[in-house]
C-alpha cells in the first residue's frame, strides 16, 4: 500500500463527517492508501458517526487513544499503519482531491524527510473570518501560517506532513511528552539529523478556526505553555518571536502592579497599552479593508489581542512549571 492517513480527533462530532468524505474523495495514488482514525475516546456522538461510516467506507479504521493526546495517537497510527507513506490530515481542513498525489511526488522529487503545503485559514461564522484574517498576518502569527503564494522550499515546519513510514520508525516517532507542538519538534529533530522540511505553496489546504474567541485563547494558551518544552528540548530552535508575547504580558502586568502602590505608574500603563494596541489596531484595520469588510475590524483586533495574550500566558506558565517543577492538568492532559 503506497499511503496511509491518520487522522487524531476527539469529540468531533460537527467535523468528522465532512473530514472522511473529504480524505474518501482524494485521487489514489498508485498503490492505493488507507485511512486510520484515532479517536481520544470521544464522548460527543463522534464514534457512533464514525461506525456509520464503517459501514459505508470499507477503508475506514478507527483506533482508540485511551491518552486522549495528538503524538500517542499519531504514534498509534504510525504502528498500525500499512502504507509506505505516512500523511497526518486534520479534522477541521478541508484538502484538494489531489493531496496524497501531490505530497507523494513533492516528497519523491526532493527526497526530504517531511513535505506539506500551506493552510488557508477560512471561516463561516463572523469568529471564524475574523480568526482567519489575522491568521494572514506576521504581526499576529509570526508568518507561520501564511499563504505564501507558490513558493517551493525548505521551511522549519508544515501542516500535517508526509513522511516515509522506515523514517519516522527510525527517528523515534512523535515525542508523546510533547501534547502541543508536536509537529514542530518532529521536524526540528529530522533537521538536525541532517534532513530537509520541503513546503508546497501549490499545495492548499482549507482550515477553519475555532468557532469562539474563547477557544481561540486556550488554544493559544496551550501552544505557549508547550512552546517551552519545545525550546528546553531543542534551544537552538529559539526565536524572538517565542519570547515575544511572554514579555508583551510581563510589561502589562509589571505596570499594573506597580501601579497599586504608585498611581504614577497608571500613566506608563496606559502609554505601555497604547504603544502596543495601536499597530496592532493599525493591522486589524488593514486586514479588514483588505477583505473588504470593515464590520470584521473588532473581531480581528480581538483575535489578535487573544494570539498574543494568551500565548503568552501560556509560555510563563510554561516557565513556572518547569522552575517549579509541577504540571498542571490542564495545560498537561489533553491537546485538545
Amino acid at each position: 500500500m503506497k499511503a496511509s492517513v491518520l487522522i487524531p480527533c476527539r469529540n468531533e462530532a460537527g467535523n468528522i463527517e465532512t473530514c472522511i468524505r473529504n480524505v474518501f474523495d482524494f485521487e489514489p495514488p498508485e498503490g492505493g492508501f488507507e485511512v486510520i482514525v484515532i479517536d481520544g475516546m470521544s464522548d460527543d456522538g463522534t464514534r457512533e458517526i464514525l461506525s456509520g461510516l464503517k459501514r459505508q467506507y470499507h477503508g475506514l479504521r478507527v483506533i482508540d487513544n485511551p491518552q486522549r493526546t495528538v503524538p500517542h495517537a499519531m504514534n498509534l497510527g504510525i504502528e498500525h499503519a500499512r502504507g509506505e507513506y505516512i500523511i497526518r490530515t486534520d479534522v477541521r481542513c478541508v484538502h484538494p482531491k489531489t493531496y496524497l498525489k501531490d505530497l507523494i511526488s513533492l516528497s519523491e522529487e526532493t527526497g526530504a524527510d517531511n513535505v506539506g503545503g500551506v493552510l488557508v485559514p477560512t471561516g463561516e461564522t463572523y469568529t471564524q473570518k475574523s480568526i482567519a484574517a489575522a491568521y494572514a498576518s506576521p504581526v499576529a502569527m509570526g508568518g507561520a501560517l501564511r499563504d505564501r503564494g507558490d513558493f517551493v522550499g525548505e521551511t522549519d515546519a508544515v501542516y500535517g506532513g508526509c513522511f516515509r513510514r522506515e523514517r519516522l520508525l527510525e527517528i523515534g516517532m512523535y515525542d508523546e511528552e510533547m501534547v502541543r507542538n508536536q509537529d514542530d519538534e518532529l521536524s526540528f529533530r529530522l533537521r538536525k539529523a541532517g534532513g530537509r522540511v520541503i513546503q508546497s505553496g501549490s499545495i492548499k489546504v482549507e482550515y477553519f478556526p475555532r468557532k469562539r474567541f474563547t477557544q481561540l485563547f486556550k488554544q493559544f494558551l496551550q501552544y505557549g505553555y508547550w512552546k517551552v518544552a519545545v525550546l528546553r528540548k531543542h534551544p537552538a530552535q529559539a526565536s524572538w518571536r517565542h519570547y515575544a508575547p511572554a514579555m508583551l504580558v510581563s510589561g502589562f502586568l509589571a505596570l499594573a502592579v506597580a501601579s497599586l502602590f504608585n498611581t504614577k505608574f497608571l500613566i506608563g500603563l496606559l502609554f505601555y497599552s497604547g504603544t502596543y494596541m495601536l499597530p496592532v489596531s493599525a493591522e486589524s484595520l488593514r486586514l479588514a479593508f483588505k477583505k473588504r469588510n470593515l464590520r470584521l475590524w473588532p473581531g480581528v483586533l480581538t483575535a489578535m489581542v487573544f494570539i498574543h495574550i494568551g500565548f503568552g500566558i501560556g509560555f510563563m506558565a510554561g516557565v513556572a512549571s518547569w522552575l517549579l517543577s509541577i504540571k498542571p492538568r490542564y495545560f498537561e492532559s489533553l491537546s485538545r
